[in-house]
């Protein structure tokens, strides 16, 4: 691990240790609090002899997103017996119904426009993210983003980030403040390491859009027939808390589209010819959409990603939302 990752477990620890001390002063019964603060200074005691982090039974390096998640972890998932497969399984599986149950609902509309999309994990937990959410009538905001990493620390960045948006938008923000203050919070309260790339944006019955892409993939916007690439106006949140953005502004016309996707789409290997599916294969589809629905688009989409991965294995999680004006 990292000295400066090494370095946030370290006062992680101390202070858990020195809430457990004041816990053990004040409360009756000490007995399972004596035990934590016990595992609490073991760890510590490994990190001063530099044997942190790795495992107890097989002596390789205890997974990284882990240790970050609970630095008391002393087993790599290779060695947990079966009591403890069977917990972590259950945390994992009720992780991801949390998950799924922060997606949009799928098959509704918003006035003047209709949306589908796509969500399919890499493992049990995802680093992905996407949101539809109405503001009134008028208007919605929509996101979508990617947590930097894999596997459960990055799912419980994905989790956190998608709050502090959610909680933002009931502060009547424009699309910039929204994205400065999530990058403010969202850097403060994580490690150095942890950043995520996303798009925010909101779109009005008008056919109006503003759109922020923080560091993310460009979305790409189908209007009179054309395809064209919308670039970011920002780096990814997490990584500057000082960081300024900028919006891009444009208009809909019945039958314009904008799709959003992470790089997992793009990114994805065919493991018997190599090369990637690439951002000029998601260009073909929609150059090809000839006014599909959001569903039917979307459909073909990963279809033709389906083909063309040929079954290899999926490295990165994929997520797709794509938004009609109609």
């Amino acid at each position: 691990m990292e000295a400066v990752e090494l370095t946030s477990i370290r006062n992680q620890l101390n202070v858990r240790k020195e809430r457990l001390n004041e816990a053990i002063a004040n409360l009756p019964d000490k007995s399972n609090l004596v035990g934590l603060l016990k595992q609490v200074d073991k760890a510590l005691e490994k990190l001063n002899h530099g044997t942190y982090g790795i495992c107890e039974v097989c002596h390789d390096p205890v997974e990284e997103d882990r240790l970050l998640v609970d630095p008391l972890i002393s087993v790599c998932l290779g060695c947990l017996n079966e009591v403890q497969k069977r917990a972590l399984e259950s945390d994992l599986e009720f992780a991801a119904k949390i998950q799924r149950n922060l997606l949009p609902k799928k098959d509704f509309a918003i006035n003047g426009w209709d949306f589908d999309y796509h969500y399919n994990p890499a493992g049990p937990v995802s680093g992905d993210f996407t949101d539809i959410i109405p503001v009134d009538n008028n208007s919605f905001f929509f996101v979508l983003g990617d947590v930097s990493g894999k596997g459960i620390g990055a799912s419980l960045m994905m989790s956190q980030l998608h709050s502090l948006i959610r909680t933002l938008l009931s502060f009547d923000l424009s699309v910039c403040e929204i994205v400065e203050k999530a990058n403010r919070l969202f850097c403060e309260s994580t490690l150095y390491s942890n950043y995520a790339t996303m798009v925010v944006g909101k779109a009005n019955s008008d056919g109006s859009i503003e759109i922020c892409v923080a560091g993310h993939n460009p979305p790409l916007l189908v209007r009179n027939s054309k395809v064209q690439s919308i670039h970011a106006t920002g780096v990814p949140v997490g990584l500057f808390c000082d960081a300024e953005y900028s919006v891009n502004k444009f208009v809909l016309d019945k039958g314009d589209t904008l799709l959003l996707y992470s790089d997992g789409l793009t990114e994805s290997v065919n493991g018997s010819e190599g090369g990637e599916y690439g951002e000029h294969r998601v260009i073909e589809q929609l150059a090809n959409s000839n006014g599909s629905t959001p569903k039917v688009f979307v459909d073909q989409l990963i279809s033709d990603h389906k083909t063309w991965v040929n079954n290899s294995k999926q490295s990165d999680d994929v997520t797709v939302l794509f938004i009609k004006r109609v």
